[in-house]
């Protein structure tokens, strides 16, 4: 899978490892990368929700375990509006 931010200062190349749908987590590994990018590191274990056009990944370095996905479709807290780390929102594009 590719990261490439929308004014191409940057882009990141990753390879997908393993991968459940059903518990919706994936393990990716860096390939290659051009300009500061996002995610950082090597290897990152994610956790995923997908509702409608709203895709919501939460992403944690290294591989030892997936992190927990704490809201659907935001990057906050509902109950303080604190950001989750390693957390972002896309959408997605018809």
């Amino acid at each position: 899978m590719t990261y490439t931010d929308n004014d191409g200062k940057w882009s990141s190349k990753w390879v997908l490892k393993t991968y459940d749908n059903g518990l919706h987590h994936f393990r990716v590994e860096f390939d290659s990368g051009s300009g500061s990018y996002l995610p950082v590191g090597q290897t990152m274990s994610g956790t995923y929700d997908l509702t409608g056009v709203i895709l919501t990944v939460q992403v944690a370095n290294g591989s030892a375990s997936y992190p927990p996905l704490q809201d659907a479709g935001s990057c906050t807290d509902a109950s303080d509006g604190t950001p989750h780390p390693d957390c972002r929102v896309y959408v997605k594009k018809n």
